[in-house]
């Protein structure tokens, strides 16, 4: 597989995952959008710090089962 194959399968995962849609490779996994909300936590001073909300992407490899 050369390198432009590879940018356009990268690109199409693109697409998908950015209309809301999870992408499955057989053998390989699924890759999907995850929403992380806004939250709040406090830093070594004792302030508030705001982390906004963010889409993330998630991986989950697929299940071979066992090596014999």
């Amino acid at each position: 597989m050369d390198e432009q194959q590879i940018e356009k399968i990268s690109d199409r995962i693109k697409e998908q995952l950015l209309a809301g849609e999870s992408v499955h490779l057989d053998g390989i996994g699924t890759f999907s959008r995850v929403h992380e909300p806004q939250h709040f936590s406090r830093d070594e001073k004792g302030r508030t710090v705001a982390h906004p909300p963010k889409d993330t992407v998630h991986f989950s490899p697929e299940d071979l089962g066992e090596a014999e």
